[in-house]
């Protein structure tokens, strides 16, 4: 059994701007504040975090890491714009409990919902919506689990499109593998 449903979309923002730009797509993007070399990443596509690219690394870095890497100024207005579709989306399969960021979104199951195999086949039929609904470069990984804590981890654990479940009999053996920076609000000063 399941309670929570946690869908989080994989590299939000950089996703927008890849299907806003379909000549964006399959490419690698770090979307940036502004252009300017001494900055830093805003978000990265999966084909740029495949070089290292990722959230903090300055733009000059960036482009020895990434060879052809497609820089875009971030419009929030564009994300905001699709957090929307998305949330409709979603609202099509089940009602959405809690909007916990721009990208993020959780639902409590109820009744048969809570069955694995259930809140699996939900799963699937949200990520079939997002797909067809709001577009074909915005992916998301869903977790699920007896609390909105551990239904978020299992979302993070397979990026990206990942469905993972963390069931009460797992634990705490499925917890084991993870790093305290995993546990979502535990940063580096936490952590020491």
């Amino acid at each position: 059994m399941v309670n929570w449903l946690y869908v989080d979309m994989n590299s939000f923002f950089a996703s927008c701007e890849q299907q806003e730009k379909p000549h964006l797509r399959g490419r690698p993007v770090a979307v940036v504040p502004m252009m300017a070399n001494t900055t830093f990443c805003l978000a990265a596509s999966y084909e740029a975090k495949k070089f290292g690219v990722k959230t903090g690394v300055r733009v000059d870095e960036a482009r020895k890491m990434c060879p052809g890497l497609q820089f875009v100024v971030a419009d929030h207005e564009i994300y905001v714009r699709y957090h929307h579709k998305v949330h409709t989306a979603i609202e099509t399969c089940a009602p959405i409990h809690s909007v916990c960021s721009v990208d993020e979104f959780c639902i409590e199951l109820t009744g048969s919902q809570k069955q694995v195999e259930v809140a699996e086949a939900l799963a699937l039929k949200i990520r079939k919506a997002i797909y067809e609904q709001v577009g074909i470069a915005l992916n998301c990984s869903i977790g699920l689990g007896p609390n909105i804590l551990l239904s978020k981890m299992a979302a993070d654990m397979q990026k990206p499109k990942g469905l993972t479940k963390i069931l009460v009999s797992e634990l705490p053996q499925k917890l084991h593998s993870l790093k305290l920076q995993d546990i979502p609000g535990v940063g580096r000063k936490m952590e020491s």
